[in-house]
């Protein structure tokens, strides 16, 4: 057990009104011989660019605040929809996840059983390392008053679980928050409220993400210091910097437009990336002092357009995977702590989905046996804790939806992030970005 590391989790659980029937499962041939040998580049591509997506149109959403929360558990939660989807939900759903036209449902099945089955071994292998500590689950919970497909319960297995909603919701409720809190050691803790479970709630759909580990090189909190970061406003803050002098993976992209900063965790199978833009458009003149930024100073909703560009994601996704050689850099990273809840249905919206938030909008027949009346998506919720701290960083996220009947340099380089970045958190093994943020300032900006 260590402390002041970097802890990382997300949650992000779908709770569906059901009343489906579909004639067939996923698709007319349930059964291929094998998965299609494209499945694993294409899908983990799709992945990429929706978490890319997300963070688009969240850093527009949430456009002068902090912003941190899970595009990986998000779209695990999106993925369990789809293979339960129908019609133009299924449409909706394919789309907003990025799925090429040229994969099946049942191509996305396999690969997703495939890489739970990766991800067992990869638990299986740090099981009692020290290095980190990462875990993914799903989880279903469906009402014992309904007929599942045989289908669905051989490919969740015990994944899915049956569950008496109507007799005592509350009870329901509480067994899912317990599923969550152990999931994310105790982080998030009373995800969903009373008003969240009813008796008229069929279904919880949820993913669970835990990571914590500690810093590759840590900082030393003797040479911590405070200055300025110079915020998202008009109002400069005095934060806590950690700083260190070291050998890292760094370089200036000309084509996004940014300082990349890369801090492995140990094992060095997960990082921090720290995308960091130029100073002088990070920050620009507000009600004539200059002392300000306007809402991003430009600087971060440039890099957030550049890198959601076709080019720019190329560029970052090598990146990302591919690495850069090492150099000598100084470091400066704000000590900071981050509890965010993310306007979801918002979100969605944007995404595509939105009918999944709207009563009796989305079709989501296929998880029932024939009989029933369609299903549908009330609402949505997501919230998210991240700790960055001298050691590691520590990280908390939550989702639900719930639904209703209704070459090197001689002198070292600087890395100073003291004004607005982006930063995500990324798991090499997976190909996946785990977390997404931006730091603009602080504290949330006060209301005039």
């Amino acid at each position: 057990m260590f402390v002041r590391n970097l802890q990382a989790m997300s949650v992000v659980p779908l709770l569906f009104l059901l009343a489906g029937v579909s004639s067939q499962c996923l698709t007319g041939d349930d059964r291929p011989s094998m998965m299609n040998p494209t499945s694993k580049k294409s899908l983990t591509t799709a992945r990429f660019i929706f978490a890319l997506d997300s963070l688009k149109k969240t850093a527009l959403i949430e456009s002068r605040d902090n912003v941190f929360y899970s595009p990986h558990s998000i779209h695990q939660a999106l993925s369990l929809a789809y293979f339960g989807s129908r019609s133009t939900t299924e449409e909706a759903l394919r789309k907003a996840l990025r799925i090429p036209n040229d994969l099946s449902k049942v191509d996305v099945q396999r690969y997703y059983a495939f890489e739970n089955s990766l991800k067992l071994q990869l638990d299986s292998q740090n099981n009692g390392s020290s290095d980190y500590e990462y875990t993914s689950a799903n989880r279903l919970w469906i009402t014992d008053k309904r007929k599942v497909r045989e289908c669905m319960l051989d490919f969740f297995g015990d994944q899915l679980e049956k569950t008496d909603f109507q007799t005592d919701p509350d009870a329901a409720r509480v067994r899912i928050n317990d599923w969550v809190s152990n999931m994310t050691k105790g982080h998030i803790r009373d995800l969903l409220s009373p008003q969240n479970i009813d008796e008229g709630t069929d279904l919880v759909l949820a993913n669970a993400v835990y990571f914590k580990g500690l810093w590759q090189s840590r900082f030393d909190p003797a040479d911590s210091k405070k200055d300025l970061f110079y915020s998202t406003g008009s109002q400069n803050s005095m934060v806590t910097y950690m700083q260190q002098k070291g050998t890292f993976n760094h370089l200036i992209s000309e084509l996004l437009g940014a300082h990349i900063l890369e801090l492995p965790y140990k094992g060095e199978q997960i990082s921090m990336f720290v995308l960091l833009p130029p100073f002088a458009t990070a920050r620009s003149v507000n009600s004539g002092d200059g002392n300000g930024a306007r809402g991003d100073g430009d600087g971060v909703r440039q890099l957030i357009e550049r890198i959601t560009s076709l080019v720019g994601a190329r560029e970052l996704h090598d990146i990302l995977n591919d690495g850069v050689p090492p150099r000598d850099v100084e470091v400066y990273l704000p000590r900071f702590e981050i509890e965010k809840e993310l306007p979801l249905p918002l979100l969605l919206q944007a995404l595509g989905v939105g009918e999944l938030v709207v009563p009796n909008g989305a079709d989501l027949r296929g998880f029932l046996e024939d009989g029933e009346k369609p299903l549908h998506l009330g609402d949505a919720v997501h919230r998210a804790r991240i700790e960055v701290t001298e050691e590691g960083t520590t990280a908390a996220a939550a989702t639900a939806l719930f639904t209703f009947r209704s070459g090197r340099p001689l002198q070292p380089a600087v890395f100073n992030a003291n004004h607005p970045f982006v930063y995500l958190i990324y798991n090499k093994p997976l190909r996946s970005i785990l977390f997404c943020g931006i730091y603009r300032s602080p504290s949330p900006p006060q209301s005039n």
